[in-house]
């Protein structure tokens, strides 16, 4: 009977020490388990806040590309306006001029009128103004500004510069000089010229003028717009 106590207590004792261990190796796993669990639940997170992140960067990309896409058609149609501006700006008639009377000195007075000729050219793009007739002949329909200065040292005689159109004149100039020193005059004005318009400047009967390399005594004028 002793022995057969002894050998079942000893059963007893195998079988409580491989309790023992399982039960080890249960809160083992447990502990492994809840690991696991947490790094699954942060791995969780951690997900949902990437696809949160992701949804945003969605968003704005798509913001972005809206915004581009305005952009560029905003930029394609300011090219298109850059465009016609410069068709338009190819296709406007270029017309200014600005010349100085002559070097010779003194001019008049005569007994009649005489047209000017101004001979010494600064520019004159389009050349639309002939220093042989002394005639600027308008190249198109529009609205033209000119601007003319006479110079003169001569005391005790008149001064004058008319500016005509089409053989009327618009614009009359005349001084007396009292002084024995230079007397000058000076005007400007718009026309609104037709095609083929002309417009040139008259020295007076009984008027003089002076021009040198100092260019004292001048004509210029420019197209402001077509019409």
């Amino acid at each position: 009977m002793q022995a057969r106590l002894s050998a079942s207590d000893s059963k007893i004792a195998v079988l409580e020490a491989r309790i023992s261990f399982k039960e080890n190796v249960m809160e083992e796993l447990k502990k492994e388990n809840k690991l696991l669990e947490a790094r699954m639940s942060a791995s969780e997170n951690l997900t949902e806040e990437l696809k949160r992140e992701n949804t945003d960067l969605l968003a704005r990309i798509t913001t972005s590309e809206n915004k581009s896409t305005v952009l560029e058609a905003r930029m394609s149609s300011s090219e298109n306006k850059v465009e016609e501006l410069k068709k338009e700006n190819a296709e406007r008639p270029k017309v200014a001029f600005s010349f100085g009377l002559t070097d010779a000195g003194r001019i008049g007075p005569f007994n009649t009128d005489i047209t000017l000729k101004f001979s010494r050219v600064f520019t004159n793009f389009g050349q639309a103004y002939n220093p042989t007739t002394g005639m600027f002949t308008a190249p198109v329909r529009g609205a033209y500004y000119f601007r003319f200065s006479a110079w003169d040292d001569r005391s005790s005689s008149s001064i004058g510069a008319n500016l005509y159109h089409n053989g009327k004149r618009v614009s009359w100039n005349s001084a007396y000089n009292t002084d024995p020193s230079y007397i000058t005059i000076t005007n400007a004005l718009v026309l609104q010229l037709e095609k083929g318009d002309v417009v040139y400047m008259v020295l007076p009967s009984n008027h003089g003028i002076w021009d040198d390399i100092h260019n004292r005594t001048t004509f210029s004028g420019f197209l402001l717009f077509s019409l």
